[in-house]
Formats: structure tokens, C-alpha cells, sequence
């Protein structure tokens, strides 16, 4: 599966995304972790999902090249608890290149979603992976991290990412 990263500001990114359809996939599930993991990994992320290569497919992947195989795929996800805490953490994003701004979000989530064989799964996550799980599933929504903050913070990270 050959893929291609999608930039901003191309419309799939501020689409909301269909759900994946187990019953009629419209890909082989475990190939399309596997593409979308390796792809990842060339670009140097740590979560991509599929609206940022041009499928519109309810799935995202998360995971750190320094350990492969902890990497997942994620099939229509929802975040069924957050914590009330909140922390301010700095987001990058492979659609935004070299673009790192602050972006307020729950400090702690309890998540559900479908595995490759389209199992239900329910985890929490805390921290850096909560971050990144909450990042990719706003791409699901068709919510970019730029509409996570103001105006002013985001034209200030666009001054800095150009010197």
C-alpha cells in the first residue's frame, strides 16, 4: 500500500471521518496497520491518521520507532472518560511541518476502540500517549491542532516556525 502525506490545509483534514466497516472493509485491516505504522515511523512521527494520508477510514496508529512493535492501529476510537486535569503539552504535527505549538487537554483519558480483528479494547491513557491518542482522534473529527488554540498562539508559533 503506497501511501502519501496530506498537508494543510487540503480538505480531508477538517472532514469528519466514516467509521470503519468490519463487516465490508474497505481494507485489509492488519495490511493497513501495517502501511500506515511504516510510514509513520519513515516520517519520523510517534501517531498518524488515516485523513493524513488521504484515507477516509475511521483508524489511527500510534507508536515509537525506538520500539516498533509496540505500535497499534486503533479502529473508531472514542474517549469514554477524561480527568478533569489539565495539562499544557507541545503538539507537532506531520501535516504541519515543523509547526509545534502548546495545546491544553485532559491529563488523563479512558479510551475504547476495535484491534485489527475488530475486538473491542479499553485502556487509559496518561501523559505523552494520552496527548498523542487525544491529537489523532481530533484528525478523525476533522479538528486540526491549530483549531485547539487561539489565534494569537498559533500566529506566534508560525513567526517563530519561520526563522
Amino acid at each position: 500500500m503506497k501511501l502519501e502525506l496530506i498537508t494543510f490545509p487540503h480538505p480531508i483534514l477538517t472532514k469528519k471521518i466514516s467509521s470503519f466497516d468490519f463487516d465490508n472493509p474497505p481494507y485489509d485491516p492488519k495490511e493497513l496497520e501495517t502501511s500506515m505504522l511504516e510510514f509513520m515511523y519513515k516520517c519520523q512521527g510517534i501517531g498518524l491518521a488515516a485523513n493524513q494520508v488521504g484515507i477516509d477510514a475511521r483508524v489511527f496508529v500510534m507508536g515509537h520507532s525506538d520500539n516498533p512493535s509496540f505500535g497499534k492501529a486503533f479502529f473508531n476510537p472514542s474517549v469514554v472518560k477524561n480527568t478533569d486535569d489539565i495539562v499544557d503539552m507541545e503538539e507537532g504535527c506531520l501535516s504541519f511541518p515543523n509547526m509545534y505549538v502548546k495545546v491544553k487537554r485532559p491529563k488523563a483519558i479512558v479510551a475504547i476502540w476495535q484491534n485489527v480483528l475488530g475486538e473491542w479494547e479499553e485502556s487509559e491513557f496518561r501523559g505523552y500517549d494520552c496527548k498523542c491518542f487525544l491529537h489523532e482522534l481530533d484528525h478523525l473529527e476533522g479538528i486540526t491542532f491549530k483549531d485547539r488554540v487561539s489565534k494569537l498562539k498559533w500566529n506566534l508559533a508560525m513567526k517563530r516556525n519561520k526563522r
